[in-house]
């Protein structure tokens, strides 16, 4: 069960453990014990909205979620889930929510008290639990303006999120700078973001330790193909470390080694 898992979880200091919730979700903890979700999407409000339904299931069940932290890039539906973040924040009643400005509105329309929300801001940083959070403005075009990408800094660990975007360098540059250890690139392909072509080069250029693909194999409509993603690192970034996850599927990072997640007794 993977809400155990978490809990579980041992983290080497300075370091984070992650899992992947499929899409573009995924879930953070870090030596502090504090407990991330960035861009969680768990519920079906997508179908409902659009009509795109699930190609998986979820990894874990709405109410199993136990979170200090819920981070969202954009006010996406599958990046900003509304029928799961109001069931998070109601029995979670000291988690706290930072987002994009597009996702202020959002936190308030769901009921999520000022106090329990941080706008992030390009630019700026951010002390989370122990965690230093970096945003910078993603390019993912007028589908979404002011959508982030997000960097991660555990303190002996580093994770850059992509979030949704196309292949934009300037706009990141100021995340790259910070010579992120794990890269969390989107791959679909459409509705504006990176291929896997572009997402492979990307990978060349930020040259991590380990890179992660996804935004792939939830919709049909969105399409992705992480076949390809492989091929494409093969030959553009060969020393970079390719880990495709399975939803609900994690491992540990440090300055030391990337490794499985293993569990306190």
């Amino acid at each position: 069960m993977l809400a155990s898992e978490i809990e579980r979880a041992r983290v080497p200091e300075g370091g984070a453990v992650l899992w992947w919730l499929a899409q573009a979700g995924f879930v953070f903890k870090s030596g502090t014990g504090a407990v991330m979700y960035l861009d969680p999407y768990l519920s079906n409000v997508v179908e409902k909205a659009f009509g795109f339904k699930r190609l998986s299931l979820p990894p874990m069940a709405i109410g199993d979620v136990r979170a200090d932290w819920v981070l969202n890039s954009h006010e996406h539906l599958d990046h900003l889930d509304t029928e799961a973040l109001p069931v998070i924040a109601g029995n979670n009643p000291a988690c706290r929510f930072a987002g994009a400005c597009s996702c202020v509105p959002e936190y308030r329309k769901m009921g999520i008290p000022e106090d329990r929300i941080t706008l992030l801001e390009p630019g700026n940083r951010y002390p989370l639990d122990g965690v230093e959070v970096v945003a910078a403005r993603s390019d993912h075009g007028e589908l979404s303006p002011e959508a982030l990408s997000l960097l991660l800094d555990f303190g002996r660990v580093r994770v850059l999120y992509t979030g949704d975007t196309a292949l934009n360098l300037p706009r990141m540059q100021p995340l790259l700078d910070l010579r992120p250890d794990v890269l969390l690139v989107c791959i679909n392909g459409r509705f504006g973001n990176l291929d896997a072509g572009e997402a492979a080069d990307l990978a060349g250029i930020v040259s991590p330790r380990v890179v992660v693909p996804c935004h792939f194999w939830m919709f049909k409509e969105h399409n992705g193909d992480p076949e390809a993603f492989v091929q494409a690192c093969a030959r553009k970034c060969p020393g970079v470390s390719v880990r495709l996850l399975a939803p609900g599927e994690g491992f540990s990072c440090s300055d030391e080694a990337i490794a499985p997640v293993v569990a306190e007794p």
